[in-house]
């Protein structure tokens, strides 16, 4: 008797996780697909990018089915890498630097890292989710195809323009804060601006007295030193924006001897300060 051949029906599937009730929502979810699985774990990523891969369903008349992802797509995975916002976790890359730095948790703050790290990370994600999947799914390309060099390079590639950051997210003013960065010595001299100039009539400032205070403050905080050229031009403008005084280079000493100095502002001593 000649052996029967089943027939397979082939089907390209985008497949995401069906919506639940509320009453789901305390239950883990099941995934059955590695796109499925990788949008529950991600689902910002998966909503703003698109479906994580294109898969091939390939069921036979007997009922049995099988699952490969074929394709992947470079886009989510790069916004992948940008982290889990509701753990807190952030990676961008800073354009100005050509960077990538990672948010640590326990200091909250950025901190630089290398894009090999971050392909890392990416290769890890791909064998916990093929280490996780029944055996619905075909793993071979899950383990190797798109776990190699030229993969993970794209998406660290694409990475750079789906989560870059221009200079303004290490800026003084901005509420993100990295390890040493230079925009430290500007929020310094806004703390000393703020907390440790007073407007009095009559009193003078000179530049060395105001780069000596933020000096010590410097000092205490680990910051390293500011070439007193430099903080002289930031110091500048926030003198002018804080208390509408302009440099003035018309003060002179005891000794006759032409000063730079702010009129009309003294420095409170920073001992009295909790800066």
């Amino acid at each position: 008797m000649a052996p029967t051949t089943q027939s397979v029906i082939s089907t390209l599937e985008l497949n995401l996780p069906k919506p639940r009730s509320w009453m789901e929502q305390s239950e883990p979810a099941v995934t059955k697909t590695p796109s499925e699985w990788f949008a529950v774990k991600f689902p910002g990523q998966a909503l703003k990018y698109g479906c994580p891969f294109l898969e091939l369903r390939e069921t036979s008349g007997d009922g049995f089915s099988n699952v490969t992802p074929i394709s992947i797509n470079l886009d989510f995975f790069a916004g992948m890498l940008g982290g889990d916002i509701r753990l807190g976790h952030s990676i961008i890359y800073f354009e100005p630097e050509m960077q990538f730095y990672y948010r640590e948790s326990m200091l909250q703050l950025y901190k630089p890292t290398s894009p090999e790290k971050l392909q890392n990370y990416y290769r890890a994600m791909l064998l916990r989710c093929a280490q996780e999947l029944g055996g619905e799914t075909d793993k071979l390309n899950l383990f190797l195809e798109f776990r190699s060099d030229k993969i993970a390079k794209q998406i660290t590639n694409g990475f750079k323009s789906i989560l870059a950051a221009d200079s303004s997210f290490f800026s003084a003013s901005s509420p993100h804060e990295r390890i040493r960065g230079v925009e430290l010595a500007e929020r310094l001299m806004r703390v000393l601006c703020e907390t440790m100039l007073e407007r009095k009539e009559g009193a003078c400032l000179t530049v060395t007295q105001a780069y000596g205070a933020f000096c010590r403050l410097a000092q205490q905080r680990n910051l390293g030193q500011l070439k007193r050229s430099m903080f002289r031009a930031v110091m500048q403008d926030l003198v002018r924006d804080f208390h509408g005084l302009a440099l003035r280079r018309d003060v002179f000493n005891v000794f006759g001897k032409q000063r730079e100095a702010w009129k009309g502002v003294k420095l409170i001593e920073a001992e009295t300060l909790a800066v």
